[in-house]
Formats: C-alpha cells, sequence, structure tokens
C-alpha cells in the first residue's frame, strides 16, 4: 500500500501537492452505510458521493482509495429506497469480525418499521465497541435512539420529527438547532443534505478541511457548515412551499435586508396581521418571522464573505446590521467563528 510522501513530489508541472494529501498515509477506511427498506436515497447517496469524492482527490495525488464504503442491510440483498430506486446490500457482518471504521445509519420512511428490527438494533449494540465512529442521517437517529446507544448523550434529527422524537427518546439530549451534533464516536445530522455536511466534516477530521473543502466546491456545496448552525436556509426556503404570501414574504425579506427590514414591514406587505404571520412562519417553516430574517442576513454575509473583497462594514449594512460590531456579534454566535475567520477559511 503506498503510504505518501513529503518530498516535493509534483501533481503537475507547477502545483504542489495540495497539503492535504500529506494526511494521506494509513488504512482504507471501511464505512457501512445502514440501510432498510422505503430507506431515503439522499441519506445514502450524499454521504457516499463525498467519500467517492474524497477518493477521487487523493488518487490524483498519487494515493490509492482511503474509504470504501459499503450499503449494510439485516439480510443483505435488494432494499428498495423511498423514491422507487432499489440497491444492492451486503448483510449485517459478524459483529466479531467487523472491520468498519465508521458506520452511518440512514433515515427514510422505513425507518418508523426498521427501529423495531430487533437484528439491527442488537447488531449495532455489539459492533459500537469496535468501530470508531458511529452516527445518524436525518430521522436515522430513531434508530439509533430505540437501541439505547443515544441515552444521555446529544442528538439532532430534522426538524419535521423532531416532537415526535422528543416524546418518544426524552432520555436523548435533543438540540433540535444543529446541523449536526457529536459527543466522543456518537453523532447525528438533522435533515437528509445535512449528512453531505456531517461527511464532508469526517473527511475534514480525517484529512483536513482543505480536501473537504475541495469536495464541498466540487459536490457544489456553498460550505463545510459547522455542528451548531441552524438546520435551515434563508435562501432555499424562499421558495415558499404551497403558499403564495409565504412566497411573497420570504422575497420581500430577502430583497430588502439592506433596509433592516421587520416583521411589521413583511406583515403589511403580505397583508397579514403580525400574529397571521407568525402563524404562516411556524405553519410552513417551523421558525418564526424574526428567525428568518436573522438565517437571512447570515446566509448573505457568509456569501458576500466568501465571494468578494467587500469590507465588513459594508457587508454589514448590507445584511441589516447596525454596524460592524452588531454583525461580528451576530455571525460570531451563529457560526461559531467571526466574520475575520470565516472569510480566511472560505475566500478562495
Amino acid at each position: 500500500m503506498q503510504n505518501g510522501s513529503r518530498s516535493s513530489r509534483k501533481l503537475d508541472s507547477s502545483r504542489t501537492e495540495p497539503r492535504w494529501a500529506l494526511n494521506a498515509p494509513g488504512p482504507t477506511r471501511e464505512i457501512g452505510l445502514v440501510v432498510f427498506e422505503d430507506v431515503l436515497l439522499l441519506d445514502v447517496a450524499g454521504p457516499a458521493d463525498v467519500f467517492s469524492r474524497a477518493n477521487a482527490h487523493l488518487k490524483v495525488a498519487g494515493h490509492p482509495d482511503r474509504y470504501r464504503v459499503t450499503s449494510i442491510s439485516s439480510y443483505g440483498g435488494e432494499v428498495g429506497a423511498s423514491a422507487g430506486l432499489r440497491m444492492q446490500t451486503a448483510a449485517l457482518p459478524n459483529p466479531s469480525i467487523c472491520a468498519f471504521d465508521t458506520l452511518l445509519v440512514a433515515g427514510g420512511p422505513g425507518v418508523l418499521s426498521a427501529r423495531h428490527d430487533l437484528l439491527l438494533r442488537n447488531w449495532l449494540l455489539a459492533v459500537e465497541p469496535r468501530v470508531r465512529r458511529i452516527g445518524s442521517v436525518c430521522t436515522g437517529a430513531f434508530i439509533l435512539a430505540e437501541s439505547g446507544l443515544l441515552t444521555d448523550k446529544p442528538a439532532t434529527t430534522h426538524w419535521n420529527h423532531a416532537a415526535s422524537f422528543a416524546e418518544l427518546y426524552p432520555q436523548v439530549r435533543l438540540n433540535i438547532d444543529a446541523m449536526y451534533v457529536r459527543e466522543g464516536k456518537m453523532f447525528s445530522s438533522a435533515g437528509a443534505t445535512a449528512g453531505i455536511d456531517l461527511a464532508l466534516h469526517l473527511v475534514d477530521e480525517d484529512f483536513g478541511r482543505e480536501l473537504a473543502l475541495a469536495i464541498a466546491r466540487e459536490l457544489v456545496v456553498f460550505r463545510v457548515r459547522s455542528a451548531g448552525q441552524a438546520q435551515y436556509s434563508a435562501a432555499l426556503a424562499s421558495y415558499g412551499g404551497e403558499s403564495d404570501r409565504m412566497r411573497r414574504a420570504t422575497e420581500f425579506i430577502l430583497s430588502r435586508l439592506h433596509e433592516r427590514v421587520s416583521v411589521e414591514d413583511v406583515a403589511a406587505h403580505v397583508c397579514l396581521g403580525v400574529r397571521q404571520l407568525s402563524r404562516l412562519f411556524a405553519n410552513t417553516l417551523g421558525i418564526s418571522p424574526i428567525q428568518y430574517i436573522g438565517a437571512a442576513q447570515v446566509d448573505l454575509a457568509r456569501e458576500l464573505l466568501s465571494g468578494t473583497q467587500q469590507p465588513l462594514e459594508k457587508i454589514a449594512l448590507r445584511c441589516g446590521f447596525s454596524g460592524r460590531q452588531h454583525f461580528a456579534r451576530v455571525f460570531s454566535k451563529n457560526v461559531g467563528v467571526s466574520p475575520n475567520d470565516f472569510r480566511a477559511r472560505f475566500h478562495p
């Protein structure tokens, strides 16, 4: 097995080997994706593509594959996804010879049945001490919680299933505001696309942020999001679902952030009272109008910090903050780093 080199090996005649390639020596990491009938395909394909692209980048630097991904199910064979596609899976291996480095339990509509699968539950309990990392994507957290692996641990899941999760598993410390949560070897991620964020985080942990960012850019993921980031994206929510009022409200907010738009302004624009508007946002997005405005401000700030050279004062005003200090305080609270640190990490 090739172990890489810290020599002056080149990718081409003008570019030196990227820094993450220096971290590539080591064994191939076996990744197990736990699936079941009616699994959400994106919960499986998203993380799998991240690990696949990591291998592709490493291959360019002269390294063999460092990730090998296997879909596994209780009995093996074909498993149908909720999208109607079918995938081939391996059966759960004997725990005594389990070679998985990392296990990811997918979610999907079938999780309500899969969480009662005694074979799967007992297997997870048996292999947990043997693996380096174990976690869930989206509603896969229900399976981990049912097995008892999340007892007295922090976790997250899709916001739309948070109430039922909290009722079923009060012993789990649910953090519904987080994109993903980790304690020791145990982790969980929120919505389906958060599985991509989680996989990027694992690549970052294994080989460094530079490789994770290269994959994120290739997959057109805006950034490697922090664990504590809110689940909702203001820009994506601008589609507004089925409600024309919702669409007009979100579009109004996104187009007038620089005017420091207020909830009262939005309510007047869509001809609703403030309380009616709050109910509309809660029923459609699960958040309040003021939370949406705050998320939109931070989303726009991230885009401007990573994609422009505008000074912080100008970005602050463009996003609707009262000034640079207000901007820095809110941004740091929501993203976990200062605007300057964020720009240093993510600006090309």
